[in-house]
Parts: C-alpha cells; structure tokens; sequence
C-alpha cells in the first residue's frame, strides 16, 4: 500500500477520502465532528474559497512550476473590477483549465518568485527535483491510512528534502515561527517527513518552509524546525491520528460535547479586570 504518485492531478487527490491528510487531522484537532461533516457526510456544502486562495497558487506556480504558469494562468486586461464587460469577454477566449488573472496579480507572483530565488539554499532545493508528489502510506501506530502532497521534493529518487511554500504578510523567521505554531505547521512539517519516509521508502532529511510575503518588497524566508519542535509536531498528529482512527472503527464521531461546559475566564480577561 505504501506509494508515491507524482502524476496525480490535485482534483484527483483532494477528491479521496479513503486516507486522512494534515487539514483532515487539523478538523479532527477540533472535533471529529467537524471532520466527519466536512468529508462524509452526504448533505455537506461545497467548500467556499478562502481569501487569497488564488494568490497562494499563484505564487506556488511561479516559485515550484515557472514553466506551467502562462498555461495555467493568462493575464487579462486591467480593469477595476471583474464585472465588467471587458473582463467577461476576456474570459470567453479562455481554454478550459485556463484561470484569467489581473495584470497585478501576475506582478506579485513574479517578484515573489524573484525574491525567493535570491535565496542561494532556496535556489540549490529548486534547481533539482520535482512539484506536487502525493504519498500514501499506513501509520504503523494507529493503522490509520494516511496522506500527504508536498509541494516540492528535492530529489525525487534518493533521500529526500521537503519544501513548502507559506504565503504571509511577515516572512520574518522571528514571526513566521508564531504563524507555524498558530496554523500547526509544525504538525505538517512531522506529518510529512514521516510519512513521505514511509510512503518512498526514502530518508527525509529535512523540511522546509519557504515563507513570502504577499506585499512589496515580497521579502522571503526559510524556516526549517528544530528536534524538539518536530516530535511536538509529531505528537499532535500521533494523538489526531488515533482518534481519527477510533472513529473509523467505531463509526462514532462526537463533537464539542452533549452537556453543559462549566468554563472560567481566560486568565488575560482576570488580568484586564484588575487593572481597570
């Protein structure tokens, strides 16, 4: 069972739901609730997009795939707004797959691939190796079935270094480290090492984060995690894994509660109350 794909198509692998991913074990940190509505449950809504969806994809095209990007993407004119008629008969000369794009879009991937390639490390990682391998593997503690798709392997057949591309308004390693603990990253960063081990049967020898910022300059960063910050990573993940997987077997999967949680304030909300 264990395998990698580097010629799945991203619709394909966000489509299964026989495995569990890291934004799964994310749901599952919340409540297995959450997961189960999310993934299994027949009256589920589609997913809305989020708020700077397409700007990340466009910065992770131009960073991990230069030569895919005026393929994917096609710069329409420049226009206030999309409702205008201008940009919809833009959009009618689109090929299907084709996403039309604002010139200043486009700009923005561009410098954000440009300050990334100042980077020398950076720039050594990208030089070989290949975009968007999916992995999937069985935990060996829990027996959960799992994957994972990192944005970039370097190299794709002996041991192995991960990249991730983070878009964010401080690229600063100094707050990058508070975003990753904010969004969990850590978990990810044990998630798919471990897994991406398991999966090529290869050694992961580090991963790492490649922040941008989403404004000018578009300065970059990267961030690899320390010992002590992965295997935190690793046992968050180790504890969403088992009750993801207690789940699956039992076919219970409970939300927030069912009686009445007796909660005390924040300690910062007694602090504030005592000094006005």
């Amino acid at each position: 069972m264990p395998h990698i794909d580097p010629s799945m198509s991203i619709e394909d692998y966000h489509s299964r739901t026989t495995e569990v991913s890291k934004s799964g074990l994310d749901l599952i940190a919340q409540s297995a609730a959450k997961f189960y509505a999310w993934t299994f449950d027949p009256a589920r809504l589609p997913r809305a997009t989020k708020a700077g969806q397409l700007e990340g994809s466009l910065a992770h095209a131009a960073i991990l795939e230069p030569h895919e990007f005026d393929k994917r993407y096609v710069v329409g004119p420049k226009v206030t707004t999309r409702a205008t008629k201008e940009w919809k008969a833009f959009e009618e000369t689109l090929s299907p797959g084709q996403i039309g794009i604002k010139p200043e879009q486009h700009a923005t991937a561009m410098h954000q691939a440009e300050s990334v390639r100042r980077i020398s490390d950076v720039r050594d990682v990208l030089d070989s190796g290949r975009p968007e391998v999916s992995a999937f593997w069985k935990d060996a503690d829990t027996a959960a079935l799992c994957r994972c798709r990192p944005d970039w392997v370097h190299p794709y057949s002996e041991s192995a270094v991960l990249l991730d591309v983070k878009t964010y308004s401080d690229a600063s390693p100094a707050e990058f480290k508070r975003q990753i603990a904010r969004k969990r990253y850590h978990v990810q960063a044990a998630f798919y090492s471990d897994g991406y081990e398991a999966a090529a049967q290869t050694e992961v020898r580090g991963f790492l984060f490649l922040a941008v910022e989403t404004e000018w300059p578009y300065a970059a960063s990267v961030v690899m995690l320390d010992e002590a910050s992965i295997a935190a990573g690793r046992d968050l993940y180790k504890r969403d894994l088992s009750t993801y997987q207690r789940c699956i077997e039992t076919g219970v999967w409970p939300g927030y509660g069912d009686g009445i949680s007796i909660e005390t304030l924040p300690a910062w909300a007694f602090k504030q109350i005592d000094e006005e």
